[in-house]
């Protein structure tokens, strides 16, 4: 039997774009691993739940350090800056954007969030079938949602999402790319220069709203906001849709799940918590560096080193869980590492969770006989590292006999 590191990680993910089933013998023999990449780099893998909640939360691993780190593929984030840095300088970042998507603000977001969803589901049925749900639903949802959120107004959400798509398309042309940096610069220099003149309950109005000097992280200036609004398009756009495509996948992909939700939909917001463990938005995730030696289940990593937690192996700790490899929208206590841990971890929770449960809940109210227009073999699942999502996800919006 093969050793972590005789292999060459990433390892091929599992049926339907799931966790890769080498995690499950990490998990059980090599809980702590070094691996080789395809480069011949080696980082450590660390999978138990318990010692992924050590390197997120503990300030011996460093983000900033590994985000330098050149050559390894797991470095740098796909341009949100926030998680990229260390406190103190990571908290000027994070402290106006976790008011800015507080549980307070969430809420009153809820009944606009519930409107867009429902619109855009009604709409499907204008739709020539089978319906690709991440062209027609999962992204101008995504969009939409991010972009009123932040403060831009009517239809500028396909403007900002088209130059966020071309930023973000590896064979879009350099000249191309950088008109799209530039008009997406000077949009979120606007938005910020109008909230000076018009106050707003928005995104951006808060982010103006919390430029003191924070205890430990110093002054954001307009330059960092703009990086902020950037990484939240990003975040928000492309993160959503493709997560919410692969969460719409796992209850299309098994009637007896989607008929379980359209019959008790007080389920769905639990369902979600489970969605996000199954289909987690990355099977691989972000390194940090250890800044010093650390022992971890008994196993000495060496001060310098890359460590890579992986939050998708820990939400799958037969330790933790009952049955970690089955999809149980009843499961009680999901674990919240879904949304990472520490000063890392996802600071619009509130708001994933609305929207997920918004999303689903909407199309099951419309299209209570929805199904996967293809068999769920046949749905193609794209490999990038953040986010994971799936191609396209084309449905019949009524699959009675």
């Amino acid at each position: 039997m093969s050793t972590a590191e005789d292999e060459v990680f990433p390892y091929p993910a599992g049926p339907g774009g799931t966790v890769p089933p080498r995690y499950a013998r990490l998990l059980a023999e090599e809980p702590v691993s070094p691996v080789r990449l395809a480069d011949g780099s080696a980082i450590w893998l660390v999978t138990r739940d318990a010692d992924v909640r050590a390197v997120l939360t503990d300030p011996v691993f460093s983000r900033a350090r590994a985000a330098a780190l050149p050559g390894t593929g797991f470095g740098r984030s796909q341009g949100t800056g926030i998680v990229d840095l260390d406190p103190p300088r990571h908290t000027a970042f994070r402290t106006p954007v976790a008011a800015a998507f507080s549980a307070e603000r969430t809420a009153r977001w809820r009944a606009r969030i519930e409107e867009i969803a429902g619109h855009l589901a009604a709409s499907l049925g204008q739709t020539a079938e089978p319906v690709d749900l991440v062209g027609c639903y999962t992204a101008p949802f995504a969009g939409r949602v991010i972009c009123e959120l932040l403060g831009f107004d009517g239809d500028r959400w396909r403007e900002i999402t088209g130059d966020v798509e071309t930023l973000l398309t590896p064979d879009a042309a350099g000249p191309e790319q950088e008109a799209c940096r530039t008009r997406l610069a000077k949009a979120f220099t606007g938005l910020l220069d109008e909230r000076r003149s018009r106050e707003g309950d928005d995104v951006a109005g808060v982010l103006l709203g919390r430029d003191e000097p924070w205890a430990e992280g110093g002054r954001l200036t307009d330059e960092e906001r703009v990086v902020l609004l950037h990484g939240l398009v990003i975040s928000g756009f492309v993160g959503v849709r493709d997560l919410l495509a692969r969460h719409l996948y796992g209850v299309l992909a098994d009637p007896g799940v989607r008929d379980r939700l359209v019959r008790l939909p007080e389920l769905i917001p639990g369902a979600v918590a489970e969605l996000l463990r199954f289909y987690p938005s990355s099977n691989d995730g972000l390194l940090r560096t250890a800044t010093e030696d650390v022992v971890l289940s008994g196993v000495r990593i060496p001060a310098g080193a890359a460590v890579l937690p992986l939050i998708s192996a820990a939400c799958r700790d037969p330790r933790v869980l009952d049955r970690p490899g089955e999809l149980d929208i009843e499961r009680p206590g999901t674990p919240a590492l879904s949304f990472g841990a520490g000063p890392h971890r996802c600071p619009a929770t509130d708001l994933v969770l609305v929207q997920h449960t918004a999303g689903i809940a909407a199309l099951l109210a419309a299209y209570p006989r929805i199904g996967l227009a293809v068999p769920p073999g046949d749905v193609a699942h794209t490999s990038r590292l953040l986010p994971l999502g799936v191609a396209a996800l084309p449905v019949r919006l009524d699959t009675a006999p």
